[in-house]
């Protein structure tokens, strides 16, 4: 039996320190995403206790946002389990960011239809329209997407 070279142990050394490094950036970017999920919801606290359907809104609007921001850590979570890569945390963030978009476009639409106390013309309307309808074709393309992703995963 031939004895190991050193500097094969030190490249296996090394590789260990690596990973070791690697393993404690990731959980520190999950401890990160954490973080700033609690944050986004403690600012949406003041929203939360607004009477209003401005405040619903931004209370709607901090709490899918800090979904959004939680399911990042899914894929940071399976790489500390040492899983394989998976895409439907991020097939569900797009869902997630383009509902979060719809509803915000909705609200915003009708908070200044209130405001202005006039009803908009087609040259207002159809920027909007054409918006809502690119982020609904894309929720629609993310769950056929996820629909064809789950059933290869599983």
């Amino acid at each position: 039996m031939e004895k190991p070279k050193p500097y094969c142990l030190n490249v296996h050394f090394l590789r260990q320190v690596l990973i070791v490094a690697d393993d404690i950036m990731h959980f520190i970017v999950a401890l990160v995403l954490v973080v700033c999920a609690a944050i986004i919801m403690m600012n949406t606290l003041p929203n939360f206790l607004h009477q209003g359907i401005r405040g619903i809104i931004h209370v709607l609007n901090d709490v899918l946002l800090a979904l959004i921001v939680m399911e990042l850590l899914w894929p940071i979570v399976r790489f500390l389990q040492r899983k394989s890569f998976s895409l439907n945390p991020f097939l569900y963030i797009g869902i997630i960011s383009c509902t979060r978009r719809i509803l915000m476009i909705e609200a915003e639409h009708s908070v200044m239809s209130q405001v202005t106390n006039h009803a908009a013309t087609w040259s207002e309307l159809w920027p909007v329209l054409a918006e809502l309808g690119a982020n609904v074709t894309i929720i629609l393309v993310l769950a056929l997407a996820l629909r064809l992703v789950g059933t290869r995963e599983n």
